[in-house]
């Protein structure tokens, strides 16, 4: 009794958790189109033009981290022991992913947005979004290269019907194309960013 209690309990746990994911990546990715920023010409520029909203799609950014960890946590709940090692070493991955990405957006709201607003602009350029040189881009950029590893590690324990084959397929191409793609940004000088 208690073993199937516990059972339903993580399913609709990890169901919720994989719903409010899909909600807030919407949600980060409306109000990324809502509220675009500026093409970067500057510290001063930036400062100028800001306004808070630029940043209310990093709201959903920090609250998706620790549900995407809840995820993982679920999926090894419920995974056979055999191929447990691959949802263990996924929510290990989830979890650096989450402290860097939700420090990230952190120092955002609260360092650059309060300097930015006061006027306190002195070594800023190195922490601000649109900056594609910034200290920013740099932790972004290792942060989702681990959410992709927690994907892809976590995609084979998904075999069976058409919707865990579908889940599998999509953990497995947005780990490669993310660590692909994380892996080739620091070489390039240019990166697909979403600008007026």
């Amino acid at each position: 009794m208690k073993t199937s209690l516990t059972s339903q309990t993580v399913l609709i746990l990890g169901y919720w958790s994989a719903i409010l994911a899909s909600v807030l990546t919407i949600a980060f990715i409306v109000l990324a189109f809502a509220f675009s920023m500026k093409e970067w010409t500057g510290i001063e520029a930036y400062a100028a033009s800001f306004n808070n909203l630029q940043m209310a799609n990093f709201i959903p950014v920090i609250l998706l981290a620790p549900t995407v960890i809840v995820l993982m946590a679920c999926i090894h709940y419920i995974t056979p022991e055999s191929k447990r090692v691959f949802t263990l070493i996924g929510i290990a991955f989830s979890c650096v992913y989450a402290a860097i990405i939700c420090t990230n957006y952190f120092l955002q709201l609260y360092v650059v947005r309060l300097n930015l607003l006061n006027g306190t602009l002195e070594g800023i350029a190195l922490l601000a979004v649109p900056n594609f040189h910034s200290v920013f881009f740099a932790l972004e950029t290792i942060g989702y290269a681990f959410l992709s590893l927690a994907t892809l590690f976590v995609s084979p324990v998904f075999r069976g019907g058409k919707m865990e084959n579908w889940i599998r397929s999509l953990f497995i191409i947005g780990g490669v194309v993310g660590i692909l793609g994380r892996s080739l940004l620091p070489l390039t000088d240019h990166i697909l960013y979403l600008q007026d």
